[in-house]
């Protein structure tokens, strides 16, 4: 006898196949949607996805160029305006380096007896020297004025000469052959606190003194001290002054061309101009002479024949230097 409430076999079998048939279709189901969402397939692989819904793309609308409204007839069309074109740009040269030009300085020696001369000497414009005695009538206020209006003052030292005794004697400030060391350098110290704001010394007469070495050298030393300048005047081919200032390590120069040494004014204008040509020659030339009425005239007429030179009026100061 069976057990109430077992089934028999055949119930059993039905239900089995029941499910079976149910998770067969569950799986061709899930598999179809996969298919159609496009995603992997086991079973419909090789069978064609529907189409979804085609999407129409518009095309981008074409760029249609505005037409230009057609000119009246008879108007007269203008052309359309070029944009403007810049011009290169030029590289300038650098200018070239004036060529120096060729100086020449003139010295006027014995100032300080006349104011006048100075105004005449004033009146040229130029750059002239003026060398005043230590013991003249004007010469501080000399020195002051010039120094004031711009011109270059020296000492016009005296100095002891082979044959000018009668002039000689008497003269303040002089210095002689026969004095001592001591006597010289007061009587150096005393002539160069006379004359202010000088920049350097040459000699009056001295044609003995300025051969002599050793007195030189002691006539020299305060003005290496001062830092000056020293001109020698040359009025004697025997001098050594120049020389021996070099050897000292003093700036100086020596005059080439004495302008008035007859006082004639046509002699003047002639040595003037000599003085021109060798400052043009040479590049540097430095000229002496005197407050003489003919001299100051003919400087007054031509000193400015000069710029014709092609020269350039400069201080004594400025040709002391070493020559090349």
């Amino acid at each position: 006898m069976k057990p109430k409430g077992i089934l028999e076999w055949p119930v059993y079998s039905v239900a089995a196949w029941v499910l079976c048939v149910l998770a067969l279709l569950s799986m061709l189901a899930l598999d179809r949607m996969n298919w159609r969402k496009g995603e992997k397939s086991y079973i419909f692989t090789g069978a064609r996805a529907p189409e979804g819904p085609k999407v129409q793309v518009k095309p981008a609308p074409a760029i249609v160029k505005e037409k230009q409204a057609e000119p009246p007839a008879g108007a007269v069309m203008k052309p359309e305006p070029k944009p403007p074109v810049k011009a290169p740009v030029r590289v300038q040269p650098a200018p070239a380096a004036a060529a120096p030009r060729s100086m020449v300085a003139l010295v006027v020696d014995d100032m300080g007896n006349s104011l006048e001369a100075l105004d005449e000497l004033l009146g040229l414009g130029e750059s002239v020297t003026i060398s005043v005695l230590p013991y003249s009538l004007h010469s501080r206020e000399t020195a002051e004025i010039a120094h004031r209006e711009g011109i270059e003052v020296l000492l016009h030292l005296p100095l002891e000469s082979l044959n000018n005794h009668d002039s000689e004697a008497g003269m303040e400030g002089l210095i002689r052959s026969g004095m001592s060391e001591a006597e010289v350098r007061k009587t150096m110290a005393d002539d160069l606190n006379r004359v202010p704001y000088i920049k350097g010394v040459n000699n009056h007469m001295g044609s003995k003194v300025t051969a002599d070495e050793a007195l030189m050298r002691t006539i020299l030393e305060p003005l290496k001290e001062k830092g000056l300048f020293f001109l020698d005047s040359r009025t004697s081919g025997k001098s050594v002054a120049y020389s021996v200032a070099r050897d000292m390590g003093i700036p100086a120069e020596f005059r080439q061309v004495f302008l008035d040494a007859d006082g004639k004014s046509e002699l003047i204008k002639e040595r003037l101009l000599e003085l021109f040509r060798l400052a043009q020659k040479e590049g540097r030339a430095i000229g002496i002479c005197h407050p003489f009425r003919e001299t100051l005239q003919t400087l007054k007429e031509n000193f400015h024949l000069l710029k014709d030179y092609g020269l350039e009026a400069v201080f004594a100061s400025e040709l002391a230097t070493p020559r090349d």
